[in-house]
């Protein structure tokens, strides 16, 4: 017996009861199983869904783009990665960091496989992954903890193991991208959707509450701005920032969405997500001198003050007082296939890129916050102290792939809304306030997502 299968032994005989102590104490509060086919080796990428937006709950670095060579007519191809901050976990409890760990996105497939968690580990469970060893051997389970900050802990399951054979017996785990989820004792009976209903009904059982918000740390303070709405819905559902790009609530990103009376909410528009541009003249020359090139006089004349607002959709005319327009670059909507440099860009009316967001750093937005997302109807109550009301209807968006995203940039059902300002222009130290966000019609969310529907909260938490 070689030293790597003497030292992967103990994997044999551990149960499920130990490993989720194991993890537990690590911070783990939720694990997610992938049974492993023959083909999951140290030679083949272990495939975990068709989108990294099936993926929010594995917590990742930046997403970055490469090409890569097509095997089938030798063409260059999209491909983005994903560093993963990963560990296997070690006999005694201990970790072991996997530095090379990633996410691959193969867009074309499309496909994304989890990658490099053997090289550089000297401690990884290698025998159960090498193909001359066990690694072709089936129903192995790779059980991965989530739930500790940005940290990823994985354990590899041999066959005849107790804990992979009492996963295998278990029925009717939920799916989670080409994984299952496993339920463990921390969690939610009933699972997150449920346990997030049953919040949203005592929410808007609640009736009119005060404008507040969660500090980072989870101090209620009053919330004083015009758009609370958000905050004030996080704040009862016990959401505050926690300096991880993770889902609100068990999986769900959660969005108050302003509507005139949540009893008969109708059409309202939704912001999805308000990413910084990352190239263009914003970045190369700065916030200040973009409002001073593209901005205009505020049209409510308060002086000394420049703006840049309007709706920009791809394919329309430049707008009337920005000379800015939209461009989806690098996306074929016939196909639905998009290159790893392309980008959606602000150009002027010289071809200047007055402000870009690259697909790969989209794509580090939107894999995240969208894979399940439900948007809350919230009213605003304007006497005496900002109060806000919650509806019960709630619209529900799984499955956003991000091809679905650019479909909708493309058709123009999502636009770019900003809402920047330049004050105090004329000063020695004009004070700018950023504000970029792409929105959407609520009527229009369906093209986002495989599955959209309306749901009443009440009714879904009594079934």
């Amino acid at each position: 017996m070689s030293n790597s299968d003497s030292a992967d032994r103990w994997l044999s005989e551990i149960d499920l009861a130990t490993v989720t102590r194991m993890l537990h104490d690590h911070g783990v509060v939720e694990a997610i199983y992938k049974v492993l086919p023959r083909n999951a080796n140290s030679k083949n990428q272990v495939y975990l869904a068709s989108d990294l937006s099936q993926l929010g709950k594995i917590p990742s670095r930046e997403v970055t783009a490469h090409e890569s060579t097509s095997q089938k007519n030798g063409g260059e191809v999209a491909v983005f990665r994903a560093a993963l901050d990963f560990y296997w976990l070690g006999r005694n409890g201990n970790l072991v960091n996997a530095p090379d760990a990633k996410l691959i996105f193969y867009p074309q497939y499309p496909e994304v496989r989890f990658s490099g968690f053997l090289k550089g580990c000297r401690q990884a469970p290698s025998s159960l992954w090498v193909k001359d060893k066990r690694g072709e051997e089936p129903d192995r389970v790779l059980l991965l903890g989530v739930g500790a900050g940005a940290k990823v802990i994985g354990i590899t399951l041999p066959p005849e193991s107790p804990a992979a054979k009492e996963i295998r017996a278990g029925q009717g785990h939920e799916a989670y991208g080409a994984m299952n989820i496993l339920p463990v004792a921390e969690q939610a009976t009933g699972g997150g959707f449920l346990e997030l209903m049953r919040k949203l009904c005592d929410i808007h059982q609640r009736g009119w509450v005060p404008s507040t918000r969660l500090d980072p740390n989870g101090v209620l303070i009053p919330c004083d701005a015009r758009n609370c709405n958000g905050n004030t819905l996080e704040s009862l559902l016990g959401i505050r920032s926690n300096g991880y790009s993770l889902p609100d609530f068990h999986g769900w990103e959660v969005k108050a969405r302003q509507v005139p009376n949540v009893e008969r909410p109708g059409v309202s528009r939704v912001t999805l997500f308000t990413p910084e541009p990352t190239d263009g003249i914003y970045v190369k020359e700065g916030v200040i001198a973009f409002v001073h090139r593209y901005g205009y006089v505020d049209r409510l004349g308060r002086g000394d003050r420049l703006n840049f607002g309007g709706i920009y959709r791809v394919n329309e005319p430049s707008h009337n007082l920005t000379g800015l327009r939209l461009v989806l670059d690098g996306f074929n909507p016939e196909t639905g296939r998009y290159v790893s440099h392309g980008a959606i860009q602000l150009l002027d009316k010289k071809e200047v890129v007055a402000a870009a967001w690259p697909f790969a750093k989209l794509i580090d937005h939107w894999k995240v916050k969208h894979a399940q997302a439900a948007y809350v109807p919230s009213q605003v109550s304007n006497s005496g102290d900002r109060q806000y009301r919650f509806g019960s209807g709630i619209i529900l968006g799984e499955g956003a792939e991000f091809s679905r995203f650019l479909h909708a940039v493309c058709s123009g059902k999502v636009f770019y809304d900003p809402g920047s300002k330049l004050e105090a222009v004329s000063s020695d130290r004009p004070r700018p306030k950023k504000r970029s966000q792409f929105r959407v019609s609520s009527k229009d969310l369906e093209s986002l997502y495989a599955s959209c529907r309306t749901v009443d909260a009440c009714e879904e938490a009594g079934r």
